[in-house]
């Protein structure tokens, strides 16, 4: 790894710009604001059609039968709720906790079918069976989706935090 100007190996330097990029109020919105209009197009067609997103669920033939209706009338709301949280910028490190787990898992069922040779529509965007897509072109989006999602968690600040009273409560706490 060649060394920096400061010394400092290239790949530090890549990941402190990187780390700035995503600290960066108006770059975090914007990442916030596609991923949740992703989420919440992603969710419409679902809501509309609960029965035909059932079968589309079924046919990654992942889950028992039981599971299949509730997937399919929750997954869409919670998608639909967790773009909108984004959206809107409430409770945006449990929203972004919950867009990492619902792509790695997005992910995980793409790729078994992938791996399996499934011949299925994967209903990201649309319950239309018509509307097939090629399952590989699918992971790379959401691996993309999945580092944005990932990078602005591990940069967002927790809201919950006043660093002025850590520092007050540091003061307080120090001993003589």
């Amino acid at each position: 790894m060649a060394d920096g100007m400061n010394g400092n190996p290239r790949g530090i330097r890549q990941i402190k710009t990187m780390k700035k990029l995503f600290e960066n109020k108006y770059f975090a919105f914007a990442v916030r604001l596609v991923l949740g209009a992703v989420f919440m197009y992603a969710s419409f067609d679902k809501m509309a059609n609960p029965e035909v997103f059932a079968s589309i669920i079924d046919n990654y033939h992942i889950l028992p039968y039981q599971l299949v209706n509730a997937l399919a009338i929750f997954l869409p709301w919670t998608e639909f709720i967790t773009g909108l949280l984004l959206i809107t910028g409430k409770w945006v490190k449990g929203s972004l906790l919950l867009y990492n787990v619902l792509m790695v898992i997005f992910i995980i069922a793409l790729t078994q079918a992938l791996i399996r040779g499934l011949d299925i529509s994967c209903g990201c965007f649309s319950v239309n069976p018509s509307s097939t897509s090629e399952v590989w072109l699918r992971i790379a989006e959401d691996l993309v989706l999945l580092f944005f999602s990932f990078m602005l968690f591990k940069y967002t600040p927790d809201a919950g935090i006043n660093n002025r009273e850590i520092g007050n409560n540091n003061l307080i706490n120090q001993t003589n």
